[in-house]
Protein backbone atom coordinates (compact mmCIF):
# COMPACT_ATOMS: atom_id res chain seq x y z
CA UNK A 1 0.00 0.00 0.00
CA UNK A 2 2.60 1.93 0.77
CA UNK A 3 4.08 2.08 -2.87
CA UNK A 4 0.62 3.03 -4.17
CA UNK A 5 0.57 5.99 -2.05
CA UNK A 6 3.69 6.84 -3.19
CA UNK A 7 3.00 6.47 -6.94
CA UNK A 8 -0.70 8.07 -5.87
CA UNK A 9 1.69 11.50 -4.29
CA UNK A 10 3.59 11.66 -7.59
CA UNK A 11 0.85 11.91 -9.85
CA UNK A 12 -0.85 14.71 -7.79
CA UNK A 13 2.25 16.50 -7.30
CA UNK A 14 2.85 16.44 -11.33
CA UNK A 15 -1.02 17.34 -11.65
CA UNK A 16 -1.24 20.13 -9.19
CA UNK A 17 1.83 21.29 -10.50
CA UNK A 18 1.21 21.48 -13.56
CA UNK A 19 -2.30 23.40 -12.97
CA UNK A 20 -1.43 25.77 -10.38
CA UNK A 21 2.21 26.25 -9.98
CA UNK A 22 2.84 26.79 -13.66
CA UNK A 23 3.62 30.76 -14.26
CA UNK A 24 2.42 31.91 -17.88
CA UNK A 25 2.69 35.55 -18.24
CA UNK A 26 -0.23 38.16 -18.62
CA UNK A 27 -0.43 41.44 -18.87
CA UNK A 28 -0.22 41.85 -14.68
CA UNK A 29 3.36 40.77 -15.59
CA UNK A 30 4.12 43.97 -17.23
CA UNK A 31 1.71 46.48 -15.09
CA UNK A 32 3.64 50.26 -13.76
CA UNK A 33 5.81 50.60 -16.80
CA UNK A 34 7.88 47.10 -16.37
CA UNK A 35 7.53 46.33 -20.02
CA UNK A 36 10.42 44.68 -21.24
CA UNK A 37 10.18 41.49 -18.15
CA UNK A 38 8.02 39.90 -16.21
CA UNK A 39 7.69 41.82 -12.60
CA UNK A 40 7.29 38.66 -10.76
CA UNK A 41 10.83 38.12 -12.07
CA UNK A 42 10.15 35.30 -14.21
CA UNK A 43 11.40 32.32 -15.49
CA UNK A 44 13.65 31.36 -12.32
CA UNK A 45 17.24 31.04 -12.99
CA UNK A 46 18.16 27.36 -12.90
CA UNK A 47 19.57 26.36 -9.91
CA UNK A 48 21.06 22.63 -9.41
CA UNK A 49 20.97 22.81 -5.87
CA UNK A 50 20.10 24.29 -3.22
CA UNK A 51 22.63 26.43 -1.58
CA UNK A 52 23.08 29.12 1.16
CA UNK A 53 25.10 32.40 0.14
CA UNK A 54 27.11 33.85 3.00
CA UNK A 55 27.82 37.06 1.03
CA UNK A 56 24.04 38.05 0.22
CA UNK A 57 22.85 36.26 3.61
CA UNK A 58 20.37 34.45 1.04
CA UNK A 59 18.89 30.59 0.67
CA UNK A 60 19.07 29.95 -3.27
CA UNK A 61 16.55 26.93 -3.70
CA UNK A 62 16.81 24.10 -6.38
CA UNK A 63 15.16 24.99 -9.34
CA UNK A 64 14.66 22.60 -12.28
CA UNK A 65 12.19 24.70 -14.76
CA UNK A 66 12.48 28.59 -14.62
CA UNK A 67 8.32 28.78 -15.10
CA UNK A 68 7.26 27.16 -11.90
CA UNK A 69 6.91 28.81 -8.12
CA UNK A 70 8.75 27.36 -5.59
CA UNK A 71 6.19 25.07 -3.68
CA UNK A 72 6.75 22.28 -1.15
CA UNK A 73 4.93 19.28 -2.34
CA UNK A 74 3.22 18.10 0.55
CA UNK A 75 1.27 21.62 1.09
CA UNK A 76 0.41 21.61 -2.87
CA UNK A 77 -1.36 18.52 -2.28
CA UNK A 78 -3.14 18.56 0.79
CA UNK A 79 -4.24 22.06 0.15
CA UNK A 80 -4.49 22.06 -3.48
CA UNK A 81 -3.77 25.76 -4.20
CA UNK A 82 -0.77 27.87 -5.29
CA UNK A 83 1.91 29.05 -3.46
CA UNK A 84 5.61 30.84 -3.72
CA UNK A 85 8.31 29.61 -1.02
CA UNK A 86 10.79 32.07 -0.36
CA UNK A 87 13.47 32.17 2.36
CA UNK A 88 12.99 35.97 4.17
CA UNK A 89 15.56 36.69 6.76
CA UNK A 90 15.63 40.21 7.54
CA UNK A 91 16.20 43.75 5.44
CA UNK A 92 14.48 44.99 2.05
CA UNK A 93 13.22 41.63 1.46
CA UNK A 94 11.63 41.01 4.59
CA UNK A 95 9.73 44.70 4.48
CA UNK A 96 8.61 44.10 0.69
CA UNK A 97 7.14 40.46 2.34
CA UNK A 98 5.44 42.22 5.52
CA UNK A 99 4.07 44.81 2.69
CA UNK A 100 3.07 42.38 0.05
CA UNK A 101 0.97 40.26 2.79
CA UNK A 102 -0.55 42.89 4.79
CA UNK A 103 -1.46 44.85 1.38
CA UNK A 104 -3.24 40.95 0.58
CA UNK A 105 -4.75 40.20 3.56
CA UNK A 106 -6.53 43.91 3.76
CA UNK A 107 -6.82 44.94 0.46
CA UNK A 108 -5.59 48.36 0.65
CA UNK A 109 -5.93 51.64 -1.30
CA UNK A 110 -1.81 52.34 -0.76
CA UNK A 111 0.01 49.85 -3.34
CA UNK A 112 3.04 48.16 -1.64
CA UNK A 113 5.32 49.59 -4.79
CA UNK A 114 3.95 52.91 -3.32
CA UNK A 115 4.57 52.08 0.47
CA UNK A 116 8.04 50.74 -0.34
CA UNK A 117 8.98 54.43 -1.76
CA UNK A 118 8.51 55.26 1.63
CA UNK A 119 11.05 53.16 2.79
Amino acid sequence: IAKEWESTFVSQIQQCGEALQRHTCRAVCHKYGNDASCRFLFPHEIVDKSTFDAATNSVLFKCVDGTVNYFNPSILVCCRHNHDLRCILSGKSAKAAMFYISDYITKMDTKTYEMLTLL
